[in-house]
């Protein structure tokens, strides 16, 4: 016999490598008679022999996790790869024979090796010349470690993965081997139909069946299958979408080879041939939040996924895992209640306007959110476009806060009613009073305004009570309020019924300005304050996840609303029911809807900067607001001060703003948007208090004999009642104390009237005129305070 050739030894020493590793006898350091192949085996022996890796033998998807809104409507998906897992009975037969046809014609009869194509693949890489894997086993191999490499950020097992080197290839036959042992073929192949890219950002059959051709892997024809089939050797430059004519031009060879092998008519070859590729098929799936309708509510949804312990210990782990896990997270975002926020937004302030509008919503009783809109949908830098969420929390993307103006009214309110305050308290409140000299209660001390602070009602002058002070959104009523209540408890309350101050703390906004609004919140703190009191005094925090659900059942802990009883239902109840006031015939009157039970107050902060309508029904509360924009030209170059919304043009310069809080924030946004989002939920009706909340508990009065004015009046406030001066005519001097009005028994914590003479009656030399800018009485149910007798009556100094 002739001496072999090197060629020959080469091919015997590779062909007994090969069958070493079928029977699974591969040993480190095997001898062969090439140096180089030798060197190479000594390297990959003993990593060859280990245990075929996890990732390999059962990977998890890299599949991207989709956002739902309530009734299954997709907000946006999330993904490094657009992928979606299919078994292999959803692929249709046309998809699997081209496949195989093209890559590996007889998967279904050899082993995890095809002796001739991996011998020939072997002696060109040891030649110098690499070559590829050759079965579809091996391809899904080395898929499988690339998709685990990139999942776990490694660069170097990346690297690894990528190597086309003798001994990569040898380790890889070995986990083929071992892959085969414990999974059938068909597992394999679905497997490797799942990973492989299809180009044009498509990952596995199904999302490339979507993306090419709105379809689904189910329902790919012969034609389209063999396109896809064609794409997988060289995704890049091939595909339909940036290269139709090569792509059309490849899925012709695959219909070639699949022709050539007989595993397809020429029937079905000419038809095949035939069919156009329709580029108004194509689709591209909605990816991050940019490319959703709704781009700041899903901001919102994913900093709150980033945010969840659940899905990971680092933001890192936690933004792979929504990437790449396969999550179904559902909100209850209706998209109904959604369109309708924004489309009310986006009607009344445009994204270019030199102001900004707002719309929440919460449910009450569940902290769910039900829509966030403003009139800068869009996320980005550009005209109109900003990455504030304006609505929200800084840590949910919220801007800096806004002053609430007089809807603080509500926590002063509260916290009189839960105090046992009767809403019968009344106080003499005039247009203007300076309050500079007057003290208030803080939870540590009391607190002398030292400066001038003049306070003016926007509306009329007189004697108010609960009713009529919230109706008529009365200043100087709730200072006084305040004052009596004292500010701890006013600050306590706004606390406990949810409300959160940006850039400061409760301590801190101890001010007598509190009531009226100075301090600094978000829309949704706000409007979830008011949505504790239409849940009956339980207080949630606000939430937007419902559930995240891993693909095969898993549950990830959401965030909790935390939902807890924090005041009476009947304090509650009572405060609903003197908020009903501003929408029926108040403030907040131009936002009414009719046939529905509303409670809720307008607020405007001082100098108009901003203005507000809060609203809520039993089943729903809302916040509308409009603001200034700091940074536009109309106002950048003004001190904070000097920026009001009177007189700014929108709409194209169509519209002059008034600055009305119920007209504009409530007519034109709250309204329009409550309207749609109330449609369909149950028409409820707060519950009504009882009538002692009206006169509350009787007590004594304190005895104010032999004292004067101002030492009965510190008498009766420590023992926690109200006092207003009144004017008399009588006959003492103008100015006299005569007493006070009722004298013996009154409601606790009700106001009690200091009568002062105002000396005797003048003589009329005209007729009296008409009585001007008194509020109107209030509601029916509640008891008007009876002016005192005249001449007083009490037990004063005479």
């Amino acid at each position: 016999m002739r001496a072999p050739t090197m060629g020959r030894r080469l091919y015997s020493a590779l062909l007994f490598v090969a069958v070493s590793v079928l029977g699974g006898v591969l040993v480190a350091g095997l001898a062969v008679p090439t140096a180089s192949v030798a060197a190479e085996l000594s390297k990959a022996g003993a990593t060859a022999i280990q245990a075929i890796p996890k990732e390999v033998e059962t990977p998890p998807p890299a599949e991207g996790s989709k956002v739902l809104m309530q009734g299954g409507e997709v907000l946006t998906n999330f993904y490094d790869e657009n992928r979606v897992y299919v078994p292999l009975s959803e692929i249709s037969s046309n998809m699997r024979l081209a496949q195989i046809s093209v890559e590996d014609r007889r998967f279904y009869e050899h082993g995890a090796v095809d002796l001739r194509g991996t011998l020939r693949a072997l002696v060109q890489t040891s030649s110098g010349n690499t070559q590829g894997g050759s079965t579809l086993t091996q391809q899904y191999v080395k898929l499988a470690l690339i998709d685990k490499a990139v999942a776990d950020n490694d660069k170097e097992a990346l690297a690894a993965a990528n190597d086309r080197t003798f001994s990569r290839k040898l380790l890889e036959l070995r986990y083929a081997i071992a892959l085969e042992e414990r999974l059938s073929k068909d597992d394999i192949l679905e497997r490797y139909m799942n990973l492989s890219y299809y180009g044009a950002g498509a990952y596995g059959v199904e999302a490339a069946a979507r993306r090419y051709f709105s379809s689904t892997a189910k329902d790919l024809t012969l034609g389209q299958s063999a396109m896809l089939a064609g794409l997988v050797r060289n995704p890049a430059t091939t595909d339909p979408i940036n290269h139709e004519k090569l792509a059309i031009e490849r899925r012709n060879n695959v219909l070639d080879v699949m022709l050539g092998q007989k595993v397809i008519t020429q029937q079905q070859y000419d038809e095949a041939r035939a069919e156009v590729f329709d580029r108004s098929k194509i689709t591209q799936t909605a990816h991050g939040c940019v490319a959703s309708e709704f781009p700041h509510l899903c901001s919102v949804v994913e900093k709150t996924l980033l945010q969840m312990d659940s899905l990971g210990p680092d933001r890192e782990t936690r933004r792979s895992l929504l990437n790449r896990g396969g999550l179904t997270i559902e909100t209850q975002i209706d998209p109904r209640t959604q369109r309708a926020a924004q489309e009310a937004v986006s009607k009344y302030i445009y994204p270019n306007d030199p102001v900004i509008g707002v719309m929440v919503m919460i449910e009450p009783g569940t902290g769910l959110i039900k829509g966030i809109a403003q009139s800068r949908p869009e996320i980005g830098n550009g005209p109109g476009q900003t990455y504030w969420n304006y609505g929200m929390e800084p840590n949910l993307g919220g801007a800096e806060g806004y002053k609430g103006g007089s809807t603080f009214k509500m926590f002063t309110l509260a916290a009189a009613i839960n105090k046992g305050f009767p809403t019968s308290r009344s106080y003499d409140s005039p247009k203007e009073k300076e309050w500079k000299g007057e003290v208030f209660r803080t939870c540590d001390s009391d607190v002398k305004v030292t400066k001038p602070w003049g306070v003016t009602n926007a509306g009329g002058a007189g004697e108010f009570n609960m009713y009529t002070g919230a109706k008529y959104s009365v200043n100087n009523y709730f200072v006084a309020l305040e004052q009596d209540v004292g500010l701890c408890e006013v600050t306590q309350m706004a606390e406990k019924l949810g409300l959160k101050l940006s850039g400061t703390t409760f301590a801190k906004a101890q001010l007598p300005s509190f009531t009226l609004g100075a301090a600094e919140i978000s829309p949704i703190s706000l409007a979830n304050a008011y949505a504790t009191i239409a849940a009956r005094g339980k207080r949630c925090e606000p939430i937007i996840v419902k559930s995240a659900v891993s693909k095969d059942g898993k549950n990830y802990e959401v965030p909790s609303a935390n939902c807890q009883q924090v005041i009476p239902e009947g304090v509650a109840d009572t405060v609903a029911d003197v908020l009903r006031g501003p929408f029926q015939g108040g403030t907040a009157s131009a936002a009414n809807i009719p046939g529905y039970n509303i409670a809720g107050k307008t607020g405007t902060d001082t100098g108009t900067p901003t203005i507000w309508t809060v609203g809520m029904t039993p089943q729903l509360a809302g916040a509308a607001m409009i603001t200034v924009d700091g940074k536009a030209d109309r106002y950048k170059n003004l001190r904070p001060e000097k920026r009001s919304l009177t007189g700014a043009m929108i709409r194209n310069n169509t519209y002059r703003l008034r600055g009305s809080s119920g007209g504009e924030a409530g007519a034109g946004i709250w309204k329009p948007a409550m309207t749609v989002a109330l449609q369909g939920l149950e028409r409820g009706n707060f519950v009504k208090p009882g009538a002692e909340r009206a006169t509350g508990e009787t007590v004594d009065v304190p005895s104010c004999s032999g004292k004067s004015l101002n030492d009965c009046r510190r008498i009766l406030q420590e023992a926690g009642f109200g006092t207003s001066i009144v004017k008399v005519e009588n006959g003492k001097k103008a100015g006299t104390f005569l007493g006070i009005s009722p004298r013996s028994k009154a409601p606790k914590f009700s106001s009690i009237r200091l009568l002062v003479s105002s000396g005797p009656k003048p003589k009329p030399s005209t007729p009296p005129a008409a009585d001007q800018g008194q509020p109107a009485p209030p509601p029916a149910s509640q008891p008007a305070i009876q002016p005192p007798p005249e001449g007083g009556g009490g037990d004063g100094n005479r």
